[in-house]
């Protein structure tokens, strides 16, 4: 029998590793406990001994020759469609989020009455009746259906994981599983034809401002008054000194002072840090941590703001790919800063992608994806042309999104009033595009307007750097590509580079010229035979190159290799290398 394909989705259920009334639980059948629990923490009758553990629930197509020998498959699955992810590309994109959008799943399933074996621990005691002293045994299997019985005895259900797996049943095992990951957002309750909806989004979801904030909210508050010049404090209530670090920054009204912990009692080493003024506080006033960044890299910056949010796993950071990224194009590019109070992670990361880095989740290596704003450099570039590969293709100009001004606002005058507006930053530097806006060619100002909290040092260097890096690549009006490949580019991923052969891309002579785009967006509307391409013009024009080892030859005898990587010098009065080509520029 020929491979047939499959998909199977995958459920993580909370539940609990203890057994009800044995061992470490101390649940009993007494008093107001008149059920044994279904081992999930809503229906748990000793919750402070609750043990976490997980169950995983794997649902399929009905079909005849569903793979056996493992886990129970239930053959519930009606339909799945999935929405893929979009990139924004280093937050330019003002019309979408600043992480662009979510990759989503709906499930919709059949639901189905179900006898609970393998799902209750305790089924057997549920039909001889020793497992509830309000009535005697019944059976499962006649009682209510196989989902409202898991939204009523797992509620929790939301940021949990949901796995899609795509694959083959070949000789009736499961063959060439691909596997994409998500987090439930909804479960529906079954209608009256017995139909539920999972629908779950990619874990870039938990970073959502309404999900997940840094620094975490802390519930202390100063159990006495201090004047400005106190160098202690006791918290309030008793213990929740547990709950902060041992030392730090922390913010009372609009002052920031250093501290050291000891139990619930707090000694400043420092008051009035970073220009604000000491003052005096009430008892009852909020005691919050400030998250300081100090010195901080754009990769280690982002991770740490990932991994603030509850249920980030960490091995969805490719951290060591990042750092390689960073370190090449943006070594010197350090984050100075202080969140005063918690804001969302998603507001953050979109405040740290304006300095130069795209994130995006890659549905592909199932992991966070991170990309300086630089021109392609040893990024595989897939060729694209209409005799080959490309089934249908539109391109306009986005000239709403063209910039000829940056206008850099940087050093918070005081952290504790955020970004609101200039007027509380003390510096502005103003970078621009003498041609974009000259009055024989656009003759108009588009200005783009970053007020970032993340410089407070200044850092004029990597202001100018990231300022120009944004006008090389929108001075002109970005395009905007749409189009339709055939299955074998299956491995396009996003933020990787095209190169596009099209009649839409001519010089001025109606030759075609091969265009370089970058993929923002990806979909698969037939699985198997087509997929849609988003993507952006990649406009770096010009020719980049890092700096040479003094041992290194000159240009004439470099190889090809070493040109794409080198910088080397022009003749001095030609401004031309020997074969007659243009000179490197900085970025």
């Amino acid at each position: 029998m020929a491979r047939e394909p499959i998909t199977l989705v995958e459920i993580d259920v909370g539940g609990c590793g203890r057994v009800f009334g044995v061992g470490a639980c101390t649940a009993t059948l007494s008093g107001g406990v008149v059920r044994k629990c279904y081992n999930t923490f809503a229906t748990c009758a000793a919750p402070t001994v609750f043990l976490p553990a997980v169950k995983t629930l794997t649902f399929a197509d009905p079909r005849p020759n569903m793979p056996r020998g493992g886990s129970t498959i239930f053959p519930a699955v009606k339909s799945v469609s999935v929405m893929a992810a979009t990139v924004n590309i280093a937050g330019s994109d003002e019309g979408s989020g600043p992480l662009g959008r979510r990759a989503t799943i709906a499930v919709d399933l059949s639901d189905f009455p179900y006898h609970d074996r393998g799902i209750d621990p305790y089924v057997a005691e549920r039909i001889s009746g020793a497992a509830q002293t309000d009535e005697a045994g019944y059976d499962p299997a006649a009682r209510g259906s196989f989902f409202g019985k898991l939204r009523a005895r797992w509620p929790y259900y939301g940021g949990r994981a949901l796995r899609i797996k795509q694959g083959f049943i070949d000789g009736g095992a499961l063959v060439d599983m691909v596997t994409r990951n998500f987090v439930i957002t909804e479960m529906t309750a079954p209608d009256d034809l017995g139909r539920v909806r999972l629908e779950a989004e990619d874990p870039l979801s938990l970073l959502a401002n309404d999900r997940a904030v840094y620094p975490a909210i802390n519930q202390g508050a100063l159990l006495v008054g201090i004047d400005a010049v106190a160098t202690s404090a006791t918290l309030t209530p008793v213990g929740i000194g547990a709950t902060y670090a041992a030392s730090g920054e922390l913010v009372i009204g609009s002052e920031i002072l250093a501290f050291t912990r000891a139990v619930d009692v707090l000694t400043f080493t420092a008051r009035a840090v970073a220009g604000t003024v000491a003052a005096s506080h009430t008892a009852g006033d909020t005691v919050q941590t400030v998250g300081v960044f100090d010195a901080v890299r754009l990769d280690d910056a982002v991770a740490r703001l990932c991994l603030a949010a509850p249920g980030f796993a960490p091995a969805l950071l490719p951290l060591a790919t990042w750092a390689a990224e960073v370190t090449r194009w943006a070594p010197d590019v350090l984050v100075r800063t202080r969140i005063t109070s918690p804001t969302g992670i998603g507001l953050l990361l979109g405040e740290l992608m304006v300095l130069g880095v795209s994130i995006w989740w890659d549905d592909f290596g199932q992991t966070v994806g991170l990309k300086c704003n630089r021109p392609p450099d040893s990024d595989t570039v897939f060729e694209i042309t209409e005799k080959s590969n490309l089934l249908s293709f539109e391109a306009e100009d986005r000239n709403s999104a063209r910039l000829t001004d940056i206008v850099f606002a940087t050093v918070q005058t005081d952290p504790t009033k955020g970004v609101s507006g200039y007027d509380n930053f003390k510096r502005a530097a103003w970078t621009f595009d003498p041609k974009a806006k000259d009055s024989r060619a656009y003759g108009d100002t588009r200005i783009r307007k970053i007020l970032s909290r993340w410089f407070n040092n200044g850092e004029d260097s990597a202001v100018l750097v990231l300022s120009q890096r944004l006008l090389k690549r929108f001075s002109s009006a970005p395009i905007k590509a749409t189009m339709t490949l055939d299955a074998k580019d299956t491995a396009i991923r996003l933020t990787d580079v095209l190169r596009v052969t099209s009649r839409a891309f001519t010089d001025a002579t109606g030759r075609q010229v091969p265009t370089l785009l970058q993929v923002t967006g990806r979909s698969d509307p037939k699985p198997g035979q087509t997929i849609e391409i988003t993507a952006q013009a990649y406009q770096f024009d010009g020719r980049y190159g890092f700096a040479t080892v003094d041992t290194q030859g000159d240009y004439a005898t470099a190889t090809a290799a070493e040109k794409l990587a080198g910088n080397f010098a022009v003749d001095e009065t030609t401004l031309l290398f020997t074969d007659g080509t243009a000179p490197y520029e900085a970025i």
